[in-house]
């Protein structure tokens, strides 16, 4: 059995109520939408052939608000050191993780983010101000931490990392 001590910090997604309330409101209206398409595609089933793009279509929109909209109201950022380092989106719809290996990673630091758009961030699709660098690469994650705790964590994750390079080498 594998006896790796596992470092953890959990940072939980702020609530964006105005986003969270126009996407409440546009799941609302796409039920609405959707059963009534459902409804008339049921009672008149040879219409099927000509509305297969646009229920496509609207499912795979819809889905994709259902977890934006999870994410806004469950939404936590995970980063998990064990033997690699992940980084973990739960507490919506579609769950995302990325692995970085100990040999990738070049070094992490802390800042302001400034560069992604406003729109990206509200999303939730990217941005933090804790930031892993690896194979010239950056990930960024901690969207709705402050920049005093980012520069914290920042020096947690480096001196964890580093000791775990150092007993593993």
């Amino acid at each position: 059995m594998n006896d790796i001590e596992t470092f953890k910090i959990e940072l939980k997604k702020r609530i964006n109520w105005p986003f969270t309330i126009f996407l409440g409101l546009w799941l609302i209206i796409w039920i609405a939408i959707f059963g009534t398409i459902f409804y008339g595609l049921i009672t008149t089933p040879n219409r099927i052939g000509d509305l297969v793009f646009v229920v496509i279509l609207g499912i795979i929109i819809g889905l994709w608000v259902v977890d934006r909209f999870l994410w806004q109201i469950s939404g936590v950022e995970l980063l998990i050191i064990t033997n690699k380092i992940e980084l973990i989106k739960k507490g919506k719809l579609y769950k995302s993780c990325q692995k970085i290996d100990f040999l990738e990673y070049e070094s992490v630091s802390f800042d302001e983010d400034i560069q992604t758009p406003f729109w990206i961030k509200l999303y939730g699709l990217k941005g933090g101000k804790i930031i892993i660098n690896y194979l010239g690469h950056k990930v960024r994650f901690g969207q709705d931490t402050s920049i005093s705790y980012a520069e914290i964590a920042a020096n947690e994750i480096d001196k964890e990392i580093k000791n775990r390079i150092y007993n593993y080498a």
